[in-house]
């Protein structure tokens, strides 16, 4: 098979960055975005309204270290599963994804697909580093206190930085635990087009 697309927008990306950036416009599943919407909404409420800075500040370091191993070991059985996904599908097929457009967004389908998959390796490393940093600085005298107390920052300021801090957390963990959904339908989809692929070529 003859292809037309210039052999160099295979490797046009040259990091995670770029890929990110190739894919932002993408957009998010719906019922992921309203469920973590939803349970945002909870967090905002229990922050501003149920509970006090201590009971909040007290919550984000015990989901830290817990969310932090769910999404290092997470991230390392997708990685994993997505490589043996990826050697056991045909070259034909990505190469012939190349060549078709996306009608939505300004990509082709190869570009689409599996800069959704990396999409998903961004947010959990990204998260990871984030809970890594609250680990390492966030305990109580931590480098962030000892910080936040030599600029001598109001205390108001503070109690709204640690209920906000709580919500982002709080939120973010949600929706790392549903992009696992929308990622393993999307290597269900990739590997019911590689069967048609194989049937139909």
């Amino acid at each position: 098979m003859k292809y037309t697309f210039d052999p160099n927008e295979l490797v046009k990306e040259t990091s995670l960055f770029d890929v990110y950036r190739l894919t932002r416009e993408i957009k998010i599943n719906t019922f992921d975005f309203y469920f973590t919407l939803a349970l945002s909404l909870a967090l905002i409420f229990n922050a501003f309204w149920l509970s006090s800075s201590v009971e909040l500040i007290s919550s984000v370091r015990q989901w830290a270290p817990l969310i932090f191993g769910f999404t290092t070991t997470t991230l390392g059985f997708l990685i994993t599963g997505f490589t043996i996904f990826a050697t056991i599908n045909k070259p034909e097929l990505f190469l012939a994804l190349m060549e078709v457009k996306h009608p939505k967004y300004n990509l082709s389908y190869l570009k689409y697909v599996y800069g959704v998959f990396m999409r998903v390796f961004i947010h959990f490393i990204t998260w990871s580093i984030i809970y890594l940093i609250i680990l390492m600085f966030g305990q109580e005298n931590g480098l962030i206190t000892k910080i936040l107390k030599a600029l001598m920052i109001p205390h108001c300021e503070k109690i709204i930085g640690v209920k906000i801090v709580y919500i982002i957390v709080g939120s973010s963990a949600v929706f790392l635990v549903l992009t696992l959904k929308t990622f393993l339908f999307n290597i269900y989809t990739m590997l019911m087009q590689s069967l048609r692929w194989e049937m139909q070529k």
